[in-house]
């Protein structure tokens, strides 16, 4: 009983806080969306790099950008 009510409250908060982003983005939500996706694999993508270089490997290919 216990876990259904904190999964249903948790419910609720997430389908606030969609309609939340929604309301306030509007049209631009998928843009929004996009955009945090983008920065999150480039810092996903920075912390692997750095990882293999403590690891003693040398990440294959030359970056041209950042």
């Amino acid at each position: 009983m216990k876990d259904g009510l904190m999964l249903l409250i948790t419910a609720l908060l997430c389908a606030g806080a969609s309609v939340l982003f929604f309301r306030f983005f509007g049209s631009d939500a998928l843009n929004a969306i996009v955009l945090i996706s983008l920065i999150a694999a480039l810092a996903d993508n920075a912390r692997l790099r750095r990882r293999l270089r403590e690891m003693g490997a040398k990440p294959e290919g030359k970056r041209t950008w950042l």
